[in-house]
């Protein structure tokens, strides 16, 4: 019997009236109150909250079969086996995906409360990312306008007296070709971000 069936068997059971008829239901009260009006309407509330709590269930043993590890591995063992002709890798492939489609569609159930942490906490990490890349926009900033006034008073004329200005030019070009490629580079972007 598979896991879900089993679940289903003792914890669902069957609707009410399947278990109790209302000609049933009216004798549990005394004898003066079973042709009361509110007697049925007793009885609808009651089938209603029922069913309602067995529709909850089967939702949750669904969740609960789409989340054990274990019917995930005997579920790719069972592609693996249908498979045998197909080689390794595209078996591998296939029982990732598998997982991963699983997992997925796997609800995340929290309460009120855990879900005001949880947002809070992402909250704090992206506010210090914000922080961080402020910082080095800044820092991005200091450097080009200190470049800039480097680059206003360096003046290029003829001779050799001026050849320690030219090297130092050369020097501040490929320090600005630098940071433009630190720029441009998203790898780098993300070594600044850790």
């Amino acid at each position: 019997m598979k896991e879900k069936d089993l679940l289903s068997t003792f914890l669902v059971g069957n609707e009410l009236h399947d278990v109790v008829t209302f000609n049933q239901f009216t004798q549990f009260f005394p004898h003066t109150y079973r042709s009361h009006p509110e007697v049925k309407d007793l009885y609808r509330v009651y089938q209603n909250a029922r069913h309602q709590a067995r529709t909850k269930v089967k939702r949750n043993i669904d969740i609960e079969v789409r989340r054990n590890p274990f019917h995930l591995e005997q579920g790719s063992r069972h592609i693996a086996e249908d498979e045998t002709s197909a080689d390794d890798d595209q078996i591998e492939s296939r029982r990732d995906d598998a997982l991963e489609i699983d997992i997925e569609d796997v609800d995340k159930h929290l309460t009120l409360d855990q879900a005001i942490q949880e947002l809070l906490q992402a909250e704090n990490i992206y506010k210090k990312e914000i922080d961080k890349l402020e910082k080095e926009c800044q820092e991005f900033a200091q450097e080009f306008q200190s470049l800039d006034r480097n680059m206003d008073s360096v003046q290029v004329t003829e001779g050799s007296e001026n050849l320690v200005d030219a090297e130092s030019l050369i020097t501040e070009l490929q320090d600005l070709i630098k940071l433009c490629s630190s720029i441009m580079d998203p790898a780098s972007m993300e070594s600044h971000l850790d």
